[in-house]
Protein backbone atom coordinates (compact mmCIF):
# COMPACT_ATOMS: atom_id res chain seq x y z
CA UNK A 1 0.00 0.00 0.00
CA UNK A 2 1.48 3.29 -0.60
CA UNK A 3 1.84 6.05 1.71
CA UNK A 4 -0.46 8.35 0.12
CA UNK A 5 -3.38 5.86 -0.26
CA UNK A 6 -2.83 5.14 3.87
CA UNK A 7 -3.14 8.51 4.78
CA UNK A 8 -6.37 9.29 2.95
CA UNK A 9 -8.29 5.74 3.89
CA UNK A 10 -6.65 5.42 6.90
CA UNK A 11 -10.04 6.02 9.54
CA UNK A 12 -11.16 5.24 13.34
CA UNK A 13 -12.85 1.83 13.61
CA UNK A 14 -15.07 1.68 16.32
CA UNK A 15 -16.50 -2.29 15.43
CA UNK A 16 -14.06 -5.43 15.36
CA UNK A 17 -14.67 -8.90 14.31
CA UNK A 18 -13.61 -11.45 17.16
CA UNK A 19 -10.72 -12.55 14.83
CA UNK A 20 -7.33 -12.74 16.60
CA UNK A 21 -4.29 -10.40 15.94
CA UNK A 22 -1.40 -12.46 15.45
CA UNK A 23 1.40 -11.70 17.92
CA UNK A 24 3.81 -11.05 14.58
CA UNK A 25 1.53 -8.08 13.36
CA UNK A 26 1.55 -6.48 16.60
CA UNK A 27 5.13 -6.91 16.82
CA UNK A 28 5.40 -4.79 12.97
CA UNK A 29 2.97 -2.03 14.12
CA UNK A 30 5.45 -1.38 17.25
CA UNK A 31 8.75 -2.07 15.08
CA UNK A 32 6.65 1.09 12.95
CA UNK A 33 5.90 3.01 15.76
CA UNK A 34 9.60 3.37 17.46
CA UNK A 35 10.93 4.46 14.16
CA UNK A 36 8.77 8.19 14.60
CA UNK A 37 11.03 10.63 15.62
CA UNK A 38 10.82 11.79 19.30
CA UNK A 39 12.03 14.92 20.87
CA UNK A 40 15.82 14.55 21.24
CA UNK A 41 16.06 11.38 19.88
CA UNK A 42 15.23 10.21 23.45
CA UNK A 43 12.79 7.33 22.78
CA UNK A 44 11.10 7.08 25.50
CA UNK A 45 8.12 5.53 24.25
CA UNK A 46 6.78 2.03 26.46
CA UNK A 47 3.79 -0.01 25.30
CA UNK A 48 1.53 -2.68 27.47
CA UNK A 49 -1.08 -4.84 25.57
CA UNK A 50 -4.08 -5.54 26.73
CA UNK A 51 -5.75 -9.05 26.06
CA UNK A 52 -7.69 -9.32 28.93
CA UNK A 53 -11.49 -8.82 28.61
CA UNK A 54 -12.10 -8.51 32.69
CA UNK A 55 -9.15 -5.85 32.10
CA UNK A 56 -10.77 -3.40 28.94
CA UNK A 57 -13.78 -3.67 31.10
CA UNK A 58 -12.37 -2.24 34.53
CA UNK A 59 -10.66 0.35 32.40
CA UNK A 60 -13.63 1.26 31.43
CA UNK A 61 -15.41 1.23 34.60
CA UNK A 62 -13.00 3.82 35.80
CA UNK A 63 -13.73 6.22 32.97
CA UNK A 64 -12.10 5.03 29.69
CA UNK A 65 -13.76 4.91 26.62
CA UNK A 66 -16.77 1.74 25.55
CA UNK A 67 -14.80 0.91 22.43
CA UNK A 68 -11.89 -0.52 24.68
CA UNK A 69 -13.66 -3.71 25.01
CA UNK A 70 -14.99 -3.73 21.19
CA UNK A 71 -11.78 -4.83 20.25
CA UNK A 72 -9.80 -8.18 20.31
CA UNK A 73 -6.71 -5.98 21.42
CA UNK A 74 -5.47 -2.70 22.74
CA UNK A 75 -2.27 -1.30 23.02
CA UNK A 76 -1.37 1.45 25.59
CA UNK A 77 1.16 4.12 24.97
CA UNK A 78 3.25 5.30 28.12
CA UNK A 79 5.66 7.95 27.25
CA UNK A 80 8.32 9.10 30.06
CA UNK A 81 7.03 12.69 31.54
CA UNK A 82 10.49 13.76 33.03
CA UNK A 83 10.60 16.54 30.13
CA UNK A 84 11.61 19.84 30.65
CA UNK A 85 9.69 21.35 28.14
CA UNK A 86 6.07 21.66 29.60
CA UNK A 87 5.53 24.91 27.45
CA UNK A 88 5.23 22.31 24.86
CA UNK A 89 4.97 18.89 26.57
CA UNK A 90 7.39 17.10 23.84
CA UNK A 91 6.97 13.62 25.82
CA UNK A 92 2.80 13.80 23.87
CA UNK A 93 4.39 15.02 21.02
CA UNK A 94 7.33 12.16 20.78
CA UNK A 95 4.49 9.58 21.75
CA UNK A 96 1.75 11.20 19.60
CA UNK A 97 4.50 10.91 16.20
CA UNK A 98 4.36 7.17 17.01
CA UNK A 99 0.91 6.53 17.25
CA UNK A 100 0.41 7.96 13.88
CA UNK A 101 3.14 5.58 12.89
CA UNK A 102 0.84 2.83 14.50
CA UNK A 103 -2.32 3.58 13.27
CA UNK A 104 -0.81 3.94 9.51
CA UNK A 105 0.91 0.83 9.95
CA UNK A 106 -2.18 -1.03 10.82
CA UNK A 107 -4.25 -0.04 7.74
CA UNK A 108 -1.71 -1.43 5.84
CA UNK A 109 -1.96 -4.77 6.84
CA UNK A 110 -5.66 -4.34 6.84
CA UNK A 111 -6.37 -3.97 10.53
CA UNK A 112 -8.78 -1.35 11.88
CA UNK A 113 -7.68 1.35 14.72
CA UNK A 114 -8.90 3.73 16.87
CA UNK A 115 -7.04 6.00 18.61
CA UNK A 116 -8.47 6.85 22.28
CA UNK A 117 -7.84 9.60 24.70
CA UNK A 118 -11.14 8.73 26.74
CA UNK A 119 -9.41 6.90 29.55
CA UNK A 120 -9.45 7.13 33.37
CA UNK A 121 -7.61 9.37 35.63
CA UNK A 122 -3.55 8.60 34.97
CA UNK A 123 -3.36 7.72 38.91
CA UNK A 124 -6.46 5.20 38.49
CA UNK A 125 -4.15 3.88 35.75
CA UNK A 126 -1.12 3.70 36.83
CA UNK A 127 -2.51 2.01 39.60
CA UNK A 128 -4.39 -0.12 38.02
CA UNK A 129 -1.33 -1.58 36.05
CA UNK A 130 1.35 -1.19 37.80
CA UNK A 131 2.65 2.34 35.64
CA UNK A 132 5.42 3.93 37.32
CA UNK A 133 5.12 8.01 38.52
CA UNK A 134 7.97 8.75 35.73
CA UNK A 135 5.42 7.33 32.72
CA UNK A 136 2.44 9.39 31.24
CA UNK A 137 -0.42 7.32 29.97
CA UNK A 138 -0.47 8.99 26.77
CA UNK A 139 -2.94 7.12 24.85
CA UNK A 140 -4.81 3.88 23.98
CA UNK A 141 -4.66 1.80 20.47
CA UNK A 142 -7.75 0.02 19.81
CA UNK A 143 -6.95 -3.05 17.60
CA UNK A 144 -8.30 -5.95 15.82
CA UNK A 145 -10.02 -6.31 11.80
CA UNK A 146 -13.05 -4.06 10.79
CA UNK A 147 -16.52 -5.86 11.09
CA UNK A 148 -17.55 -3.45 8.19
CA UNK A 149 -15.91 -2.42 5.22
CA UNK A 150 -14.70 1.49 6.51
CA UNK A 151 -16.48 4.15 4.45
CA UNK A 152 -14.63 7.22 2.95
CA UNK A 153 -14.50 10.43 5.23
CA UNK A 154 -13.96 13.46 3.83
CA UNK A 155 -12.44 16.54 5.82
CA UNK A 156 -13.69 19.50 6.54
CA UNK A 157 -11.73 22.07 4.83
CA UNK A 158 -9.62 22.49 1.76
CA UNK A 159 -5.68 23.45 2.49
CA UNK A 160 -5.84 26.51 1.01
CA UNK A 161 -8.93 27.51 4.10
CA UNK A 162 -6.20 26.18 6.77
CA UNK A 163 -2.99 28.06 5.50
CA UNK A 164 -1.68 31.55 6.52
CA UNK A 165 1.77 33.02 5.48
CA UNK A 166 3.98 34.79 8.69
CA UNK A 167 1.20 35.42 10.49
CA UNK A 168 -2.64 34.68 11.81
CA UNK A 169 -4.60 35.56 9.62
CA UNK A 170 -8.41 33.69 9.78
CA UNK A 171 -11.44 34.55 10.21
CA UNK A 172 -12.52 31.92 13.11
CA UNK A 173 -14.30 33.37 16.12
CA UNK A 174 -14.56 31.20 19.24
CA UNK A 175 -17.26 29.11 20.00
CA UNK A 176 -18.56 26.89 22.70
CA UNK A 177 -15.89 28.38 25.13
CA UNK A 178 -18.53 27.71 28.24
CA UNK A 179 -19.92 24.25 26.29
CA UNK A 180 -16.05 23.02 26.83
CA UNK A 181 -15.22 24.94 30.24
CA UNK A 182 -18.79 22.64 31.97
CA UNK A 183 -17.55 19.35 30.32
CA UNK A 184 -14.29 20.00 31.76
CA UNK A 185 -16.05 20.63 35.21
CA UNK A 186 -17.93 17.93 34.61
CA UNK A 187 -14.98 15.03 33.75
CA UNK A 188 -13.17 15.88 36.65
CA UNK A 189 -15.98 15.76 38.85
CA UNK A 190 -16.70 11.97 37.07
CA UNK A 191 -13.13 10.52 37.79
CA UNK A 192 -13.50 11.53 41.51
CA UNK A 193 -17.08 9.39 42.12
CA UNK A 194 -16.75 6.00 43.38
CA UNK A 195 -16.59 3.14 41.23
CA UNK A 196 -20.09 1.54 42.07
CA UNK A 197 -21.44 5.46 41.23
CA UNK A 198 -19.44 5.25 37.92
CA UNK A 199 -20.92 1.78 36.82
CA UNK A 200 -24.21 2.73 37.84
CA UNK A 201 -24.18 5.99 35.87
CA UNK A 202 -22.32 4.73 32.57
CA UNK A 203 -25.04 3.91 30.31
CA UNK A 204 -26.60 7.34 30.86
CA UNK A 205 -23.38 8.71 30.54
CA UNK A 206 -22.73 6.76 26.81
CA UNK A 207 -25.72 7.58 25.61
CA UNK A 208 -25.55 11.52 26.29
CA UNK A 209 -21.71 12.20 25.61
CA UNK A 210 -20.14 9.10 23.67
CA UNK A 211 -20.61 10.33 19.44
CA UNK A 212 -21.80 8.12 17.25
CA UNK A 213 -19.86 6.80 14.67
CA UNK A 214 -21.08 4.49 11.00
Amino acid sequence: MKLEQAIRNRRSIRKFSDDKVDEKIINAILESGIWAPSACNHQEWKFIIIDNKKLMNRIIDLGGSVVISAAPIGILVLYKNQTDNLEYNDHIQSASACIQNMLLKSHSLGLGSCWICQLPNKNDLRGLLHIPHHYDPIAYIALGYPSDEPKPHKRNDDVEQLVSYNNYNFKVGEKGFLKINARRIFRRFYFKLPLFIKKAIRSKIEKKYVKKFE
